[in-house]
Protein backbone atom coordinates (compact mmCIF):
# COMPACT_ATOMS: atom_id res chain seq x y z
CA UNK A 1 0.00 0.00 0.00
CA UNK A 2 1.30 3.41 -1.02
CA UNK A 3 -0.01 6.81 0.04
CA UNK A 4 0.02 10.33 -1.38
CA UNK A 5 0.96 13.22 0.91
CA UNK A 6 0.42 16.94 0.46
CA UNK A 7 3.97 17.37 1.77
CA UNK A 8 6.02 14.76 -0.05
CA UNK A 9 4.03 13.29 -2.93
CA UNK A 10 3.63 9.54 -3.30
CA UNK A 11 5.41 7.32 -0.83
CA UNK A 12 8.34 5.36 -2.22
CA UNK A 13 8.01 2.57 0.30
CA UNK A 14 5.29 0.24 1.43
CA UNK A 15 3.49 1.11 4.65
CA UNK A 16 4.54 -0.86 7.73
CA UNK A 17 1.92 -2.93 9.55
CA UNK A 18 1.73 -0.25 12.27
CA UNK A 19 1.18 2.50 9.68
CA UNK A 20 -1.43 0.33 7.97
CA UNK A 21 -3.35 0.05 11.24
CA UNK A 22 -3.23 3.82 11.82
CA UNK A 23 -3.73 5.18 8.30
CA UNK A 24 -5.56 2.65 6.22
CA UNK A 25 -8.93 1.12 6.86
CA UNK A 26 -8.17 -2.36 5.65
CA UNK A 27 -10.20 -4.09 3.05
CA UNK A 28 -9.62 -7.76 2.63
CA UNK A 29 -10.66 -7.46 -1.01
CA UNK A 30 -7.50 -6.18 -2.70
CA UNK A 31 -9.41 -5.93 -5.99
CA UNK A 32 -10.83 -2.54 -4.94
CA UNK A 33 -7.33 -1.03 -4.73
CA UNK A 34 -5.72 0.55 -7.78
CA UNK A 35 -2.42 -0.67 -9.21
CA UNK A 36 0.33 1.91 -9.60
CA UNK A 37 3.36 1.49 -11.85
CA UNK A 38 6.56 3.56 -12.00
CA UNK A 39 5.89 6.74 -13.97
CA UNK A 40 2.20 6.93 -13.06
CA UNK A 41 0.85 10.20 -11.70
CA UNK A 42 -1.33 9.66 -8.66
CA UNK A 43 -3.51 12.13 -6.83
CA UNK A 44 -5.89 12.14 -3.91
CA UNK A 45 -9.20 13.49 -5.23
CA UNK A 46 -10.06 15.08 -1.89
CA UNK A 47 -6.69 16.77 -1.33
CA UNK A 48 -5.52 17.55 -4.87
CA UNK A 49 -6.24 21.25 -4.31
CA UNK A 50 -3.68 21.11 -1.46
CA UNK A 51 -0.97 19.50 -3.60
CA UNK A 52 -1.62 15.79 -2.96
CA UNK A 53 0.06 14.67 -6.19
CA UNK A 54 2.87 12.24 -6.71
CA UNK A 55 4.90 10.46 -9.37
CA UNK A 56 5.20 6.76 -8.62
CA UNK A 57 8.75 5.43 -8.35
CA UNK A 58 7.75 1.85 -7.51
CA UNK A 59 4.91 -0.54 -8.20
CA UNK A 60 2.20 -0.84 -5.58
CA UNK A 61 -1.43 -0.39 -4.65
CA UNK A 62 -3.29 2.78 -3.67
CA UNK A 63 -6.68 3.54 -2.20
CA UNK A 64 -9.68 3.48 -4.53
CA UNK A 65 -10.16 7.15 -3.52
CA UNK A 66 -7.03 8.05 -5.51
CA UNK A 67 -6.83 8.70 -9.23
CA UNK A 68 -4.05 6.97 -11.17
CA UNK A 69 -3.09 8.64 -14.44
CA UNK A 70 -0.82 6.77 -16.82
CA UNK A 71 0.74 9.28 -19.25
CA UNK A 72 0.44 8.33 -22.92
CA UNK A 73 3.35 10.35 -24.23
CA UNK A 74 6.85 11.11 -23.09
CA UNK A 75 6.96 13.14 -19.94
CA UNK A 76 9.18 13.22 -16.88
CA UNK A 77 6.66 12.32 -14.15
CA UNK A 78 8.66 14.00 -11.38
CA UNK A 79 8.64 17.26 -13.39
CA UNK A 80 4.84 17.08 -13.73
CA UNK A 81 4.54 16.34 -10.00
CA UNK A 82 6.56 19.46 -9.17
CA UNK A 83 4.53 21.49 -11.67
CA UNK A 84 1.18 20.33 -10.24
CA UNK A 85 2.32 21.09 -6.69
CA UNK A 86 3.22 24.70 -7.61
CA UNK A 87 0.91 27.40 -6.19
CA UNK A 88 -0.47 28.49 -9.59
CA UNK A 89 -1.32 24.89 -10.54
CA UNK A 90 -2.89 24.24 -7.15
CA UNK A 91 -5.11 27.30 -7.64
CA UNK A 92 -6.19 25.97 -11.06
CA UNK A 93 -6.88 22.59 -9.47
CA UNK A 94 -8.87 24.25 -6.70
CA UNK A 95 -10.89 26.15 -9.31
CA UNK A 96 -11.69 22.90 -11.13
CA UNK A 97 -12.53 20.95 -7.98
CA UNK A 98 -16.15 20.50 -6.93
CA UNK A 99 -17.65 20.61 -3.45
CA UNK A 100 -19.62 22.76 -1.04
CA UNK A 101 -16.66 23.88 1.12
CA UNK A 102 -12.86 23.77 0.89
CA UNK A 103 -12.58 20.56 2.85
CA UNK A 104 -15.19 18.89 0.67
CA UNK A 105 -13.57 19.76 -2.65
CA UNK A 106 -12.82 16.87 -5.00
CA UNK A 107 -10.92 16.89 -8.26
CA UNK A 108 -12.60 14.40 -10.55
CA UNK A 109 -10.88 12.83 -13.56
CA UNK A 110 -13.16 14.61 -16.05
CA UNK A 111 -11.80 17.96 -14.81
CA UNK A 112 -8.19 16.87 -14.24
CA UNK A 113 -7.77 15.48 -17.76
CA UNK A 114 -8.65 18.89 -19.22
CA UNK A 115 -5.94 20.79 -17.35
CA UNK A 116 -3.36 22.03 -19.84
CA UNK A 117 0.28 22.36 -18.81
CA UNK A 118 3.33 23.61 -20.65
CA UNK A 119 5.79 20.80 -21.25
CA UNK A 120 9.32 21.75 -22.24
CA UNK A 121 11.44 19.19 -24.12
CA UNK A 122 12.16 15.97 -22.17
CA UNK A 123 15.78 16.90 -21.44
CA UNK A 124 14.64 20.23 -19.92
CA UNK A 125 11.95 18.50 -17.86
CA UNK A 126 14.60 16.10 -16.54
CA UNK A 127 17.05 18.91 -15.81
CA UNK A 128 14.40 20.87 -13.88
CA UNK A 129 13.30 17.79 -11.91
CA UNK A 130 16.94 16.94 -11.10
CA UNK A 131 17.63 20.52 -10.00
CA UNK A 132 14.60 20.55 -7.69
CA UNK A 133 15.47 17.08 -6.32
CA UNK A 134 18.96 18.38 -5.48
CA UNK A 135 17.69 21.56 -3.84
CA UNK A 136 15.14 19.63 -1.76
CA UNK A 137 17.84 17.16 -0.69
CA UNK A 138 19.97 20.13 0.49
CA UNK A 139 17.01 21.54 2.41
CA UNK A 140 16.31 18.15 4.02
CA UNK A 141 19.96 17.88 5.04
CA UNK A 142 19.84 21.36 6.61
CA UNK A 143 16.62 20.50 8.46
CA UNK A 144 18.25 17.33 9.82
CA UNK A 145 21.29 19.32 10.97
CA UNK A 146 19.08 21.91 12.68
CA UNK A 147 17.11 19.13 14.40
CA UNK A 148 20.36 17.54 15.59
CA UNK A 149 21.66 20.89 16.86
CA UNK A 150 18.40 21.52 18.70
CA UNK A 151 18.70 18.10 20.35
CA UNK A 152 22.30 18.77 21.41
CA UNK A 153 21.37 22.20 22.82
CA UNK A 154 18.56 20.64 24.85
CA UNK A 155 21.02 18.07 26.24
CA UNK A 156 23.49 20.83 27.12
CA UNK A 157 20.76 22.89 28.81
CA UNK A 158 19.63 19.89 30.83
CA UNK A 159 23.23 19.17 31.92
CA UNK A 160 23.80 22.81 32.95
CA UNK A 161 20.59 22.88 34.97
CA UNK A 162 21.60 19.63 36.65
CA UNK A 163 25.05 20.99 37.52
CA UNK A 164 23.57 24.23 38.87
CA UNK A 165 20.96 22.45 40.98
CA UNK A 166 23.48 19.96 42.41
CA UNK A 167 25.98 22.73 43.22
CA UNK A 168 28.67 21.57 40.79
CA UNK A 169 28.83 25.09 39.37
CA UNK A 170 28.63 28.23 41.49
CA UNK A 171 26.04 30.74 40.31
CA UNK A 172 26.08 32.98 43.40
CA UNK A 173 27.84 35.83 41.53
CA UNK A 174 25.91 35.37 38.28
CA UNK A 175 24.23 38.49 36.87
CA UNK A 176 21.91 38.02 33.90
CA UNK A 177 22.60 40.24 30.88
CA UNK A 178 20.62 43.49 30.70
CA UNK A 179 17.46 43.31 28.61
CA UNK A 180 17.50 45.32 25.39
CA UNK A 181 14.78 47.99 25.24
Amino acid sequence: MLTVSIHSGISDKELTDDEMERKVSRSEDKAVYKRVKPGDLVYNQMRAWQGAFGAAQIEGLVSPAYVVARPRRGIVPKFVEYLLRAPAAMEEIRRRSRGITDFRLRLYWDEFKNIRIALPPLDEQQAIANFLDGKLAQIDKQINLIDRLESLLKEQRKALIHEAVTGKIDLSNYEPPAQAA
